[in-house]
């Protein structure tokens, strides 16, 4: 069934009325064309009742076209009642009620509904014709509901995606604004420190890189400061790492309030700071920038060492500012700390020097280029051999002699020291065990020992071994020690050396008087002998100096605790003669004998008297 054209004004208007023969149409062509049309269609005529007052009873069908039977499956005829058939096509209106309204306003009335005899949606529109007559247009309209059911739901869908759509803009929005803020801050935490909020070392590359441009444009100067904070390892270990950051924070409000528009502050990492300075014109103003510096941070309490860089006064290289301001640095620490160093072309000779020990430290291990020297140890008052001291030395083709004060502390950076020093004790107790056997040996040899070394857990382990191994007497042994040892745990070392002094081994304190708590040390450490300084008697002969007091006192003091004592450094007859009068044991420098090879050593155990006038005759390897 499909939907078709209303009518029914044709019909108004050329309708032909035959009342006694009771055709509507008589010979009229519209029957013709309504029965060939495809819309449903149906004239009725009303059915007045039996009282005068134009009440109507019902209506009788007068025509119904092809299309209308073809729709009603032929359930309605002409003579029919329209009464006796509304309720089989549809419960969803009052079919004579409204055929009433149109006879009598001489209108049209529309209703739209589902047929559930046809199974269809259907268009019904009653028409009045001057109160005489009604037609019914039935008209298929399924679908045209099912275009309005689609679009009302397209216009749903619309309205939804509409509404998602606006949401979804608001919450692009929020997301991208959130993304900003995001970006924000990791732009801020990409730049900047956590702990201090101060730039940190991707900053610093960035400022490095662009201060550098920046001086090619404008023909000026840049600088570099490179600080560290002192003893920060002393605050963590002692007070905790909570109050090492605080001093870390109170160092980073200085450098903040020391900032301006061509200084800016850097935290590099750790206890390391950086204070760029741009737009300079001299060294002169780097200088005053130094001292500002240096003196905000003593009013502080805050002990630094700093290093500073001058561009391109000190290197036309941004790359070698940081490096140049880091050996000046450094040089401060080896001086004392608490101060700033300019970079000095010496710095970068010293450096170079120290790459080069560093690069043939390794291979002289491996290689065996070490040698094992004796320096001897006299008894003052009697002359008498007491013993010697093990002192390590190196020969390079290159290099030449290298002192032991340039590649110890290397080593000791490298940890190097421990497979060297293993080295040492190895070749000491080898040494002692010789001795015993050939010349009945009965001295002491002493062996220094580095910090590094000692704290090894399993040091006195692999001591006891070297000893079993070769079989020696081990009062005929000494270990030599420095205050370093007890940096860290002061407990832990006084109990293993307490442990070596039980196995009859012999402990002495080297470099007696240089540190700041030796005279605690001596109450708590279980030495058998103590070494005064170099740095005492070298001025021990002067008349006003103090060290002959110092170096009487110290004598006295471990004296009365039952310590041996040795000078070390003694090199002239007045010095022997001063520490005689103070009662001193032994004696240890280049008046009575200097380093030598253990061969020489065995000549002189021997009764050689040519090796021993030798070994009081120095020679550039045994310094």
């Amino acid at each position: 069934m499909q939907s078709g054209v209303d009518f029914t004004d044709g019909i108004q208007q050329e309708k032909v009325l035959e009342s006694e023969t009771g055709q509507f149409f008589g010979d009229s062509s519209y029957k013709k064309i309504l029965d060939t049309l495809s819309t449903a269609v149906l004239v009725a005529r009303p059915i007045y009742g039996e009282e005068s007052d134009g009440t109507i009873a019902d209506f009788s069908v007068e025509y119904t076209n092809a299309a209308f039977e073809s729709l009603t499956q032929s359930y309605i005829h002409t003579g029919d009642l329209l009464s006796s058939f509304q309720k089989l096509l549809s419960h969803s209106f009052d079919w004579q009620a409204v055929a009433d309204e149109c006879v009598k306003s001489s209108s049209g009335v529309e209703r739209s509904y589902y047929s559930n005899l046809l199974k269809c949606w259907v268009r019904i529109v009653f028409t009045g014709i001057e109160k005489e007559f009604i037609t019914v247009t039935v008209s298929n309209i399924s679908r045209d509901k099912e275009n309005e059911i689609q679009l009302r739901n397209q216009n749903l869908r619309l309205a939804t995606l509409t509404d998602e759509l606006s949401k979804s803009q608001t919450e692009l929005k929020t997301k991208f604004s959130n993304m900003q803020s995001l970006n924000e801050q990791l732009q801020y935490t990409a730049f900047h420190d956590s702990l201090t909020k101060l730039h940190n070392r991707a900053a610093f590359n960035e400022s490095l890189q662009k201060a550098a441009k920046s001086q090619e444009k404008l023909d000026d100067k840049f600088g570099i400061f490179l600080l560290n904070l002192d003893n920060i390892k002393n605050v963590n270990d002692s007070l905790g790492h909570i109050a090492g950051d605080e001093v870390i924070r109170s160092a980073a409000d200085i450098l903040r309030h020391l900032e301006t528009e061509t200084d800016t502050a850097f935290r590099f990492g750790g206890d390391e700071f950086i204070l760029l300075c741009t737009h300079m014109n001299s060294r002169e103003e780097m200088q005053e920038k130094a001292d500002l510096l240096l003196s905000r941070f003593r009013e502080n309490g805050i002990s630094i060492s700093a290093g500073a860089a001058l561009y391109p006064d000190d290197s036309s290289s941004s790359a070698d500012m940081f490096k140049f301001a880091d050996m000046a640095k450094a040089d401060v620490k080896k001086n004392g700390k608490n101060n700033v160093a300019f970079f000095q072309q010496v710095m970068q000779e010293k450096f170079i020097q120290k790459m080069n020990i560093e690069s043939k430290l390794s291979k002289a291990m491996a290689d065996n280029l070490f040698q094992l020297y004796f320096q001897p140890q006299f008894d003052i008052a009697t002359g008498t051999l007491r013993g010697f001291e093990a002192l390590i030395r190196w020969h390079d083709d290159d290099l030449g002699w290298i002192s032991p004060d340039k590649f110890i502390p290397l080593a000791e950076e490298s940890r190097l020291v421990i497979p060297l020093g293993d080295w040492v004790l190895e070749t000491a107790i080898g040494t002692i065990r010789k001795w015993e056997k050939e010349y009945n040996f009965e001295g002491i040899v002493s062996v220094n020992v580095s910090p590094i070394q000692f704290k090894k857990e399993n040091f006195i382990d692999e001591l006891i071994k070297k000893i079993n191994r070769h079989g020696i007497d081990v009062h005929h042994l000494e270990i030599e020690i420095t205050e370093g040892i007890l940096i860290d745990s002061i407990d832990e070392t006084v109990a293993k050396l307490r442990e070596l002094r039980d196995m009859g081994i012999g402990i002495s304190l080297d470099d007696f008087g240089t540190g700041y708590s030796s005279l605690r040390y001596l109450q708590v450490l279980p030495l058998t002998t103590l070494k005064i300084d170099r740095s005492f008697i070298s001025n021990i002969a002067q008349k006003d100096g103090v060290e002959a007091d110092i170096t009487e006192s110290i004598v006295n003091l471990v004296s009365k605790m039952g310590l041996d004592t040795i000078a070390e450094g003694v090199e002239t007859d007045d010095q022997l003669n001063i520490l005689k009068k103070f009662n001193c044991h032994n004696v240890q420098g280049f008046l009575k004998g200097k380093p030598m090879p253990a061969d020489m050593c065995s000549r002189m155990l021997s009764g050689d008297k040519s090796a021993i006038l030798t070994i009081q005759n120095p020679t550039p390897e045994s310094l």
